[in-house]
């Protein structure tokens, strides 16, 4: 009879060891997968993330883009680089007065606008050469 406690106590042992290590051999790649799986869903919100950043850039530039076609930005930039007006309107010319009069070649019309003449480019290229030299000079000759 002890003997069959034993045997009995011993097969319950070992039937709880090869329990145990069932659970440990099915919980490790569980555990890896369930890891892997937390991976996989912060990469995918933060591909999101990225996502929606490079949406918003679009729209942004979709939108740059509109205004760039648009005739405001044309009218602008027409009034801007090339000095051009609207009918009916008129040109005021703020001179900058660290400069000194006629200083930079260019020559008041009728209507006190300045117009750019070839002169312009030949000042520059004296500037460019005789630098300060130049405008001591062109101030006391004027």
């Amino acid at each position: 009879m002890l003997r069959k406690k034993i045997h009995h106590l011993y097969n319950r042992k070992l039937l709880a060891l090869g329990g145990l290590l069932i659970i440990i051999a099915i919980s490790y790649p569980l555990s890896k997968n369930i890891s892997q799986q937390y991976k996989i869903n912060d990469e995918i919100k933060d591909l999101q993330k990225e996502i929606n950043n490079l949406e918003s850039d679009n729209d942004d530039l979709s939108k740059l883009i509109k205004f760039l076609e648009s005739d405001q930005f044309a009218d602008r930039q027409a009034r801007l680089n090339l000095n051009l007006k609207k009918e009916g309107e008129e040109v005021v010319v703020i001179k900058n007065m660290d400069e000194t009069p006629n200083s930079s070649g260019s020559n008041p019309d009728n209507n006190g606008n300045i117009s750019a003449t070839g002169n312009l480019k030949n000042a520059q290229k004296k500037n460019q050469w005789f630098g300060n030299l130049y405008k001591w000079l062109n101030y006391f000759d004027n």
